[in-house]
């Protein structure tokens, strides 16, 4: 494939050429998991086994020891390709098990033995097949800055009220990463964030995802009732209401993730139409095909490139050290520009592979309209859904402050 993203270290390129291998798998049931609306948790089971779900722990504690954002998004590409359910999930546990690594290189760097006993004993769940993290974050009303979800302060923790929405992969989850609103003993309002197990007293995933497409995804509502937090499991991530600018700046590698997996999506659907009409007689011929082919050429090669230059710019920041707010902001910016374009690219390339390979595309058993319906699903995607994500990088771009604009 021309312009193939490719994993840049020896640890990516194992991470990838297992995720091929599981791939293969997943595309065999792609179909049927769509059509029941299940979210295919066997998938996940056999990440866990292969190891997959452990690409992001050190080695020493039982995983690949991949660090690289970049090839871990190549990755989430080549599952992407198959079907974007289960990548779709993988992308919220990977990134939460890249910043526990971080966490715990960071721990080790400062003595801080509390987080680090916390991030080698999580890290070593994940290691051994045991937890699978996904996000209960999205809320009716809220946005990357805010949540309707209350943490009040009680003795040894913190009881979490609220409902969220969009907990994909929430099936075959071990362990929720979720974030809630609290007031901290200055009286300030804050942002408070945990990952915790979903076999505690007080959780109640809800079972009734039901969308237009993804709906394989498994994004069930999750409802939180007086669920124990303990003190030792959360984390202050910053002011309510505000960006808090280094820490989302390492989540880039969700926005990242995620756009990668529907470029997946965008890349086979314009092999299929191309194989389809490679396959027709005369049809390779025909100016609008060679028209319209060339036009998903050229924006699979400038998804690419746009991707792997955001994610080379994070593993880079990553390194540097400088956590300082401006800086972080550029970051951000760059996943929020390379997501922007790459989920509406996708949907455009979509939508021409449709046109070439003609109306068989449209019915419901073609694996075109499975990948026709889910593809719309990009732009929506947190962090960084498209309207938030054009108010964002035209503040940055101006030299304004985010968090006063």
């Amino acid at each position: 494939m021309d312009f193939e993203l490719k994993a840049l270290t020896d640890p990516g390129k194992r991470m990838v050429e297992l995720a091929e291998k599981h791939a293969a798998d997943f595309a065999v049931t792609a179909a049927e998991y769509d059509r029941k609306g299940v979210f295919p948790v066997e998938n996940v089971t056999a990440l866990r086994k292969s190891g997959f779900a452990a690409a992001a722990v050190p080695e020493e504690l039982g995983g690949m020891g991949v660090t690289s954002n970049h090839d871990c998004m190549v990755a989430m590409n080549r599952l992407g390709r198959a079907e974007g359910s289960t990548p779709l999930a993988f992308i919220m546990h990977l990134s939460r098990t890249l910043g526990t690594a971080r966490a715990l290189r960071r721990a080790i760097a400062t003595g801080n033995k509390a987080l680090r006993n916390r991030s080698e004993e999580l890290l070593k769940k994940i290691g051994v097949g045991e937890a699978f993290i996904t996000v209960a974050n999205s809320e009716p009303g809220a946005n990357i800055r805010t949540s309707r979800t209350l943490a009040t302060k009680v003795e040894g923790g913190w009881l979490f009220n609220g409902a969220k929405t969009f907990a994909t992969g929430s099936p075959a989850a071990d362990m929720l990463a979720v974030r809630a609103r609290f007031e901290n003993e200055a009286g300030n309002q804050r942002m408070g964030a945990a990952i915790v197990p979903v076999d505690r007293l007080g959780v109640e995933i809800k079972s009734n995802w039901d969308g237009m497409g993804m709906r394989a995804s498994g994004s069930h509502d999750v409802i939180f009732t007086d669920y124990l937090v303990k003190d030792e499991e959360f984390s202050d991530i910053g002011e309510y209401g505000k960006y808090n600018a280094p820490f989302l700046a390492m989540a880039s590698v969700s926005s990242i993730g995620l756009s990668s997996i529907f470029l997946g999506i965008a890349e086979s659907a314009h092999q299929i139409a191309v194989d389809a009409i490679k396959g027709r007689d005369g049809g390779a011929h025909y100016p609008m095909n060679q028209v319209t082919t060339a036009d998903n050429e050229i924006d699979l090669a400038a998804c690419r490139a746009m991707l792997s230059r955001a994610a080379q710019m994070l593993d880079d920041y990553s390194l540097e050290g400088d956590e300082t707010e401006e800086r972080a902001f550029q970051i951000i910016k760059n996943g929020a520009v390379a997501k922007k374009f790459v989920m509406t690219t996708s949907g455009a390339i979509v939508d021409r592979a449709l046109t070439l390979y003609g109306g068989a595309g449209f019915l419901a058993n073609s694996t075109l309209s499975r990948l026709y319906r889910d593809v719309r699903a990009g732009p929506f995607m947190q962090p960084w859904a498209t309207n938030q994500a054009i108010a964002f990088i035209g503040q940055v771009a101006l030299g304004l402050d985010p968090n006063e604009a």
